[in-house]
Order: structure tokens, then sequence, then C-alpha cells
């Protein structure tokens, strides 16, 4: 009988323990995925603040070049644009209208308002045809830029020109509060940084959802006006829309708690543009709380999850606010019924085990001890059989861990990585006294590692660039990103082509984990002296196509490729440029291009289409080439980038 008790005490203390340790791995599990989901959470987070920060980059850019493009155009540096008396007449009651049938090449969605009499149009014929040069660079970011939605020029003369809008629009731009509101924001009595500003909210009139952000143009020191991109809010809430999170939500607050982005703002009542205060309580009260969190700070006390993220393009916030007892039910409710089948499966194999151990060995155990003691000697039988051993067991019970793989979601990342990408590459042709250059870029994937650059130098020498990654995809693409910005940053030193990649090659190759390189072709063209100096670092060579239709490759320099070689030198070489000249860079995405028969393109194809380019603008070149290429590959998948640039001299007068 003390065996028996004894047996079944042992027993209850290991089922005991056997619950209380069930319980604790619970705990202590759930609490370890609470963290985890927040680390994901956050690591979200910054992922969806560097997309809308990416997006709020390229329309900071965007407006910079506009108003540098102003700027030189109202000093009469630039002329682009249409003449503006083919464009513009004075109409009924002094009204600017577009010229019905005149030579002028305005874009058929922009408009054009203000009341000007006789004398004052010749007065602003200058600054009028300086916004009328605008209107081309309009179309361009509102056709290629998603996250703007309208482009206007607002002048202190009472005129404004705008893209997309009709003549009404334009109208209420600047007879309403709005443009009077715009223009004295970057006066220089408010503000005589001449820097770009952000407009929002209750920084508006009338409040909604209008984002803008604007610069001021000058002539000399003399305010002339203000160049104005319009955000389109439904794009970034679309945007921010596409990050859905499991538990809890995100939404973008500006600088003067103005709500920006609300991922469900259709399907709940909730006014874009107005104070996050007229939010929920509750949610307005988390809102509050955690825009006072330092930057990338994640809270968790009481029954919220917070976290703020602060963009750098623009002075906004994003904050994510989410229910912890959500996430705690939801990892209850995933572990634990995981938990309970672990205890019950423990539980019943203990009882069988202990079940049997007792019939097998406890019991026959007991009976022994009681015959020795009531017969005092072994009988003629023997001692009631006993078995030699008893074998314990045990069942596992593995957890089932969860893993969603949204390839719908990836799909839209991808998008909007390849949106990114596109936006760190010239939009804008370059056109600097007789010197034009344009670029062209069709990844084979959503993102691709070839790139091209162009950048002035100073005001004789211009910078060209192209290469190509190894590999493709996102990997390719963030090492494309790297490279040209590190490159960009040499080449605006001053320093030679060769100096400026054996730099870039030393930091390249000094942090190359994964053994990534990159060819590359850096130039410097020379307008003074009419010279390109170039260093090649295992690209194809440029092509030349001079003004009476001759096609020769440039000399190759045989220097390795950049990021493998640690102190790898670069070799300078120089070109003549005759007037009528253009040099196509290129990538081996065009030479390497297959048909459908599994033919390649190769270089001779690629001179007889540079060569039927004879006489053309820089932008015709690139087109040329690129068609040939397209038209040869016609049923055939695009195997790798196509890449080209296009630097041509004006002809001779």
């Amino acid at each position: 009988m003390a065996l028996t008790r004894r047996y079944g005490l042992i027993l209850g203390l290991a089922y005991a323990v056997l619950v209380a340790a069930a319980v604790g791995f619970f705990l202590y599990q759930t609490d370890e995925r609470e963290k985890a989901e927040w680390r994901a959470v956050a690591g979200r987070v910054k992922e969806h603040a560097l997309i809308l920060d990416a997006l709020a980059g390229a329309v900071a850019d965007r407006v910079r070049e506009l108003q540098e493009d102003a700027r030189t155009g109202a000093a009469g540096v630039v002329r682009h644009g249409p003449a503006v008396d083919d464009t513009v007449v004075v109409g009924a009651q002094g009204r600017l209208e577009f010229q019905v049938g005149g030579a002028g090449n305005v874009p058929p969605t922009a408009a054009i308002a203000g009341r000007i009499g006789g004398e004052a149009f010749r007065d602003i014929r200058d600054e009028l045809g300086m916004a009328l040069g605008l209107l081309e660079e309009f179309r361009y970011l509102v056709t290629l830029l998603p996250i703007v939605d309208r482009a206007y020029y607002v002048s202190r003369r009472e005129f404004a020109v705008a893209l997309p809008a009709t003549a009404s629009e334009a109208e209420a731009v600047l007879d309403g509060p709005l443009g009077p509101a715009l223009l004295r924001a970057v006066s220089p009595e408010v503000d005589r940084t001449r820097s770009p500003v952000w407009l929002d909210g209750s920084d508006l009139p009338g409040g909604g959802d209008r984002i803008v952000h604007l610069a001021p143009v000058y002539r000399e020191d003399r305010f002339l006006g203000a160049v104005v991109l319009e955000v389109s809010t439904a794009y970034l809430n679309r945007v921010n829309g596409d990050f859905d999170y499991p538990v809890g939500t995100t939404m973008l607050i500006g600088s003067q708690g103005a709500l920006l982005a609300y991922p469900r703002s259709s399907h709940l009542a909730v006014t874009l543009g107005a104070p996050f205060r007229t939010l929920p309580e509750g949610v307005a009260a988390a809102v509050e709380s955690a825009l006072t969190l330092a930057d990338r700070e994640f809270a968790g006390e009481g029954a919220s999850l917070r976290y703020a993220e602060r963009l750098e393009a623009a002075p906004w916030t994003l904050v994510y606010v989410g229910d912890r007892w959500a996430v705690l039910q939801g990892l209850v409710l995933d572990y634990g019924p995981q938990t309970l089948a672990l205890v019950a499966v423990l539980t019943v194999m203990l009882l069988i085990a202990g079940g049997l151990t007792r019939r097998e060995f406890v019991d026959p155990a007991s009976r022994l001890v009681e015959h020795i003691r009531a017969a005092g000697e072994v009988g003629p039988e023997g001692p009631p059989r006993v078995p030699i051993a008893w074998r314990p067991w045990f069942r596992t019970v593995t957890a089932v861990f969860r893993e969603n793989a949204d390839l719908v979601r990836l799909r839209q990342e991808l998008q909007i990585a390849r949106d990114m990408q596109a936006s760190v590459l010239p939009r804008q042709p370059l056109r600097h006294r007789e010197l034009s250059i344009v670029g062209r870029m069709q990844p084979a994937l959503e993102v691709g590692g070839d790139f091209y650059d162009y950048f002035r130098i100073d005001d004789d020498r211009v910078g060209v660039v192209i290469a190509d990654v190894s590999g493709k995809g996102v990997p390719a693409s963030l090492f494309m990103m790297i490279t040209r910005t590190l490159l960009k940053a040499a080449g605006l030193s001053g320093d030679g082509p060769g100096a400026c990649l054996e730099r870039v090659n030393d930091l390249l190759e000094a942090e190359n984990d994964q053994a990534m390189f990159v060819t590359v072709f850096y130039g410097v063209i020379d307008l003074s002296k009419r010279t390109l100096v170039y260093a090649n670092g295992g690209h194809n060579p440029p092509m030349l196509l001079q003004a009476d239709g001759t096609v020769r490759s440039v000399e190759p320099l045989g220097d390795p490729i950049l990021a493998v070689v640690p102190g790898a030198g670069f070799r300078e070489a120089r070109l003549d440029l005759q007037p009528g000249d253009a040099l196509l860079l290129y990538t081996d995405g065009l030479t390497e291009a297959f048909s459908a028969a599994g033919e390649e393109f190769g270089e001779p194809r690629l001179t007889a289409a540079l060569a039927g380019a004879k006489g053309g603008e820089a932008a015709a070149v690139a087109d040329h080439c690129i068609a040939a290429v397209e038209a040869f590959s016609v049923g055939a998948a695009q195997s790798d980038d196509m890449t080209c640039l296009v630097a041509r001299i004006s002809p001779a007068a």
C-alpha cells in the first residue's frame, strides 16, 4: 500500500510539473511571438515609409528642377517652348487665351488665365515665355509621375498657366484664395531662403485634402511667382493602402496634424485633410501619443500599439496604430490549441504509462511483498511473475508555424520599386549650349541593374555615364543605385574619368560581400574644346555617328570591371567631336537581344541602325536604335535590360 501511495504521489507531481511546464512554455512562446510581431510590424512600417519618402523625394526633386529651369528661363539664359506672340493672345476683357490654330506647340490639356492690358502684356512677355516653356515639363511630370496630379505656375503679375486644367480651373487658381496663398507662402516677406515648401490641410485656404509642393521663382532679386506641383492624394492614399497590416492600420500625418492618407477612408467617416483629432476618440488619442514618441520607437503599453516613422523628403509622419489585445488574441488562437493538444496528448500518455506500469510492475511488486510477508518464505511455485522491464514512451507534438506567401502584394511592392528606380534616373533631356543628351532604359524584369546618368560638372564640362550591374532583379537594382550615387558624387568633384573610376572601384570592392560587379563607361564632354575624355571599366565601347553618316567604334581601353580588383587603375583616352556628331552609349542588352528564331542582334545590326538615324536629334537617335532592337526581337522574351544614352553636338549653323 505504501508503494502504491508513493507511486500515485510521484505520478501526480509529474503531472503537475508537466502542466506547469506546458503553461510556462505557452506564456514564453506567446511573449516571444508578440515581440516578433512587433518587430515585423516595425520592419513593415519602415519599408512603407521608405516608399512614401521616395515618392515625396521624387516630387521635391522635380520642383527643384522646375525652379531652376524657371529661374534660368526668367533670366533669358534658357528659352524653351513656343513663341509668345504665336501662342498667347489678349481676348475679350483683357483675358489671356491660347491662340486657336497658332504656331505654338501648346499641350492640349494646358490652360492659361489672367487679365492683362495691352501695355502690361508687353511687360510680361518674357515671364510669359518662361511660363510657356515649363508646359512641356509639366506634361512630362504629370504623365510619368503618378503622384503628381497637376502642375502650374502662378505669377505675381496676375496670370497663371496650369496642366492639366481647363480655363475655368486655371482662373479659379488665379482669382480664388489659393493663388494669393501660394504666392504669400514663398514670398520674400515670409521666407527669404527661396527654398521649396510643402503645404497641406490647414496651410491652404479652405483646408481639404489638397497637398502642394512649391518653390519661388526669382529674376535676380525680383520675386516673380511660384512653380507648384499638386500631389495626387488619391495615389498617395492608394500606395498607403497597398501596405496591408493583419492588425492595426497606418496613416500619414502632415506637419500641422492634417490627416493626409488613411487606408480605409472610403469605408469610414474619415475626412482627408482634416485634423487627425477628428478620428474616433481612441484612435486620435493613440495617434497623438505616437507623435510624441522618438522616431522609429515602438510602444506597446496598455491596450494599443504605437509606432511613428518621420519622412525625410517631406514634413510628414507615418503613424501605425494597432490593438495590442487583438495581437495577443490572435497569438492565443494560433498557439493555444496546440498547447492544449500537447497537454492532452501528454496527459493521455502519462495515464497510459502509469496504468501499464502500475499493472505490470507496481501491483505485482506489491503482491509479492504481501506474499513474502504473509508466507515468510517462497512457495514451491516461486513468487508471482514480475516483468523484467517496462517500456515508457512519449509522443511528440510539433507546433505548426504559419507561413503566408502573398504573391499579389509582392508584385505590388516590386512595381513601386520599379517606380522608385525610374525616379532616380534623369527624367529631363539635358540641353546645354550646343550639346543635347537623352537616355532610354527598358528593364527585363520589374527592376533592373542597368543605369545611365548625365550631369553638368561646370559651365564647359558635362559628365555622361552608362553602366551594367551583374545579374538582374532587386539585388542588381540596389547595387545599381549605390554605384550611381558614388559615381555621380565622384564625377561632380571635377576629377578625371580615370580617377573617378578608381575611387568608385575601391569603395565598391571594400564592401562587396555579395561578389557583384559592374561595367562602367564614364566620359566628360568639354564643350569649349569639343572633346570627350573617357575611361572604360570593362563596358561595351560606345559608337560615334559622324555628321556624314559614318559610324565608328570608340577605342576600347581594356581596363577591368569595377568592384572586383582592389586598387585597379583606369586609363583615360580622348576623342575629338565635330558639329553634328552623335555619341551612342549602350549596354549589351541591345547587342545580345535575340529574335524568335534564336539569332543575336549583334553589333553590325546596331551599327546599321545607328547609321540609319543620321541627322536626327538625340532623342530620335536613341528611339530609332531601341525600335530596331524591338522589331528584331518580336516574339522573343526580353532577356536583359536594354539601356542607351545619346549625346549629340548640334550641327554648325
